[in-house]
């Protein structure tokens, strides 16, 4: 089977000083091509014959060598380029054939040549030490056939041709590693550089430690890890948007850099904490100049969005080699001193110390006893009575989580709640305690009790869900309770956040019908624009206030105000924490609807619950 010809470069240039070689090159290499086509026309249209698609070559001339390198060097700029040059060695009075070629190729070093040479010219050898023999030089010894001149053309163009496909062909693979090696060098600068701040990342953290590390070993120095963590940062980002805040993590992230040597290093570690490493430390002393430093460049106030805005932050320190010998240690340690400052008052530091890593470890152990406790039903609910004043019936009452951990016994609220809110655990935590409150006040429904409301209190955390509100009407749809038996006790501090959003969510819950109590009212900060704009049905006032009556006037004052207030809004007042009858008798003088508190009952068990409802008597006076 005959394989068709492939369309290569053709062009071809012969170099002679005589003529009528140039004659026989032509007639060899382009006979009559008008005659041929005509024939093979005849052919294809008497018989039918289809031809084969003719070699042709492109040919020109050239006399001298020079004249040869200025055709050669055009025709490359032309980017035409010549594919095969048959070059004859004698060529009086120029150039001879070694020094054309060696022109030639120092214009174009893909040229293919055939020396064309007699054998009363130069020999072997001495051709040798002036032209190096490559596959790029053929020698073609006079006198030849047409035969020979065809093949050589044909071969040498078509090895021209795949020469040149062969290094396109390498060229476009060395730009596509090139740009893969660039796009992988990319990709490993954003797994390494934090895009915003363009600061090495929590990635190249732990490599620069413990380079870091290994050279103190080595010089037996000291370095320290301080872990800064941002101040109530997302204020910013609610206030402002998210372009406001970013410019002031990228002016953070400057200020940091700039406050330090150039021999230490700064990292972001995460949306908005920083980490530095300070290597060759030689006292305490040094540390806390530094540390103070940082807290100052980055509470300097800073123009952004048309505002002048100024963050603290507050920064934690663990030093090698008394804290730790390993970077992951460090860190922690590091970040353990930074959540204590945090937790005792922002915008300072704090080195590390061996009782905030036992309270870390004791945090941990709480989170995971939660997580086990929700799975092994650990938890249990009591409850404590809430009282109509005016007769003394019970008409409602809070539940309260507790936790019986077996072997430890009773686990009360203040140990493990703050925890769980600061896990996230608190979000399955109020849906158990809302779900089997509502079973059990179905159950006692069952039982004959009367219609009491039961109280569940909701944290800031579990109103910021965007499923809150379907997860109450899930459960009132689950357990069978009356939505206007549910009550949820949520804080000032919870209402003011987002007070549109808040609004909102407010509306949703009222609307399946559960009522809604402002908790611990009086210790936050809600003004009375708000709250009328809050569907609330009930103040809760702050039994700290109520705890005061006896012997402070202005938390009496302050008590009767919200009395009035709550009276003047059409909402049910009650107080918590009554303990003595002189405080239930002051609030009974000043129309306080509802209260509870130990004077009635502590929090107790489902069953003592049940007979407390039963067995309540009427309130006795103060005069009793």
């Amino acid at each position: 089977m005959k394989t068709p010809f492939v369309r290569t470069n053709r062009r071809i240039l012969i170099i002679d000083d005589t003529p009528s070689i140039h004659l026989d090159f032509r007639k060899i290499l382009d006979p009559d091509a008008e005659a041929e086509q005509s024939l093979a026309g005849t052919e294809e249209a008497l018989f039918g014959t289809q031809q084969p698609d003719r070699l042709t070559f492109e040919l020109d001339s050239a006399y001298q060598g020079r004249e040869a390198l200025e055709l050669v060097k055009r025709a490359r700029a032309e980017g035409r380029p010549y594919a095969l040059a048959f070059t004859d060695m004698r060529m009086p009075p120029g150039w001879d054939g070694l020094e054309t070629i060696e022109e030639l190729w120092k214009a174009d070093p893909s040229l293919q040549i055939a020396l064309c040479t007699a054998y009363s010219d130069y020999s072997w050898e001495a051709m040798a030490e002036r032209l190096e023999f490559g596959d790029q030089l053929l020698v073609l010894k006079k006198p030849f056939d047409s035969l020979e001149i065809r093949q050589m053309a044909s071969a040498l163009t078509w090895k021209w041709q795949m020469a040149q496909d062969a290094a396109m062909k390498v060229l476009s693979l060395e730009q596509t590693i090139e740009a893969r090696v660039h796009e992988l060098l990319k990709v490993s600068h954003l797994l390494q550089y934090d895009i915003l701040t363009e600061l090495p990342n929590s990635t190249l953290l732990g490599d620069r430690l413990n380079q870091s590390l290994a050279l103190s070993r080595r010089h037996d120095k000291q370095l320290a890890v301080m872990f800064l963590g941002l101040d109530r940062f997302k204020r910013i980002n609610n206030a402002l948007g998210h372009p406001a805040g970013d410019e002031m993590l990228k002016r953070v992230g400057q200020s940091l850099v700039a406050t330090v040597r150039e021999s230490d290093s700064v990292f972001r570690y995460g949306s908005d904490e920083f980490v530095v490493i300070l290597a060759d430390i030689r006292h305490p002393q040094q540390t806390k100049g530094i540390a103070e430093k940082l807290l100052n460049a980055i509470r300097a106030p800073q123009h952004i969005a048309g505002h002048d805005l100024s963050v603290t932050a507050s920064l934690g320190i663990s030093i090698y080699p008394e804290d730790g010998l390993d970077a992951i240690v460090l860190i922690k340690k590091a970040e353990t001193a930074m959540r204590n400052v945090k937790e005792n008052g922002p915008n300072d530091f704090s080195f590390f110390i061996d009782e905030m890593n036992q309270r870390a470890r004791e945090q941990q152990s709480i989170e995971s006893g939660i997580r086990l406790a929700l799975e092994r039903n650990e938890f249990v609910l009591h409850y404590q009575p809430k009282l109509d004043l005016s007769n003394g019936q019970v008409v409602g009452a809070e539940a309260l989580i507790r936790w019986k951990k077996p072997g430890q016994g009773w686990v009360y609220p203040s140990d493990f709640i703050a925890v769980a809110e600061d896990s996230g655990l608190i979000v399955p935590l109020t849906k158990w305690v809302m779900a089997q409150a509502c079973r059990q006040a179905c159950i006692w429904k069952t039982a004959g009790l009367p219609d009491i409301c039961i109280s569940v209190n909701v944290s800031a955390i579990d109103f910021r869900q965007r499923d809150f509100v379907e997860s109450i009407e899930l459960i009132l749809k689950q357990t069978g309770m009356e939505p206007t038996l549910l009550e949820l006790e949520i804080t000032e501090g919870v209402l003011m956040q987002n007070v549109d959003a808040t609004v909102t969510a407010l509306n949703r819950i009222k609307a399946l019908g559960v009522r809604l109590a402002i908790d611990d009212f009086g210790t936050g900060y809600s003004s009375l624009s708000y709250l009328r704009r809050f569907p609330i049905d009930v103040l809760k006032i702050d039994q700290s206030f109520i705890r005061g009556l006896s012997r402070d006037s202005s938390d009496a004052a302050l008590v009767s105000a919200i009395i009035s207030l709550g009276k003047s809004l059409k909402l049910t007042v009650i107080a918590e924490g009554i303990e003595t009858l002189e405080q239930l008798d002051f609030l009974k003088a000043h129309h306080c609807e509802e209260g509870q508190g130990y004077y009635f009952s502590k929090a107790v068990a489902p069953d003592a619950f049940a007979h407390y409802l039963m067995s309540v008597k009427p309130l006795p006076s103060a005069q009793a």
